[in-house]
């Protein structure tokens, strides 16, 4: 179970890198429904993905905002 899971993060991550989603979330909180556009994905799709992310920070109102964790995913990161 332990390698499947991890088998999911991973991937999860991969496709998080792929569409940059960590230069779409910056401080300010934006839900899957503004990012879709800017990434090209699906915003349910999306949401689901992002919920699955544990790098990013889910508020209250279902909004994402990066995290110190999600800045080592942005292309301007070392």
């Amino acid at each position: 179970m332990r390698l499947t899971n991890g088998y999911q993060v991973s991937q999860a991550i991969h496709v998080a890198a792929e569409l940059r989603l960590a230069d779409s979330i910056g401080d300010e909180p934006v839900t899957a429904d503004e990012i879709a556009p800017r990434v090209g994905a699906h915003a349910r799709s999306l949401y689901r993905l992002l919920r699955a992310l544990w790098i990013l920070r889910e508020t209250d109102d279902k909004r994402f905002v990066g995290s110190p964790m999600s800045n080592l995913l942005r292309t301007e990161h070392p």
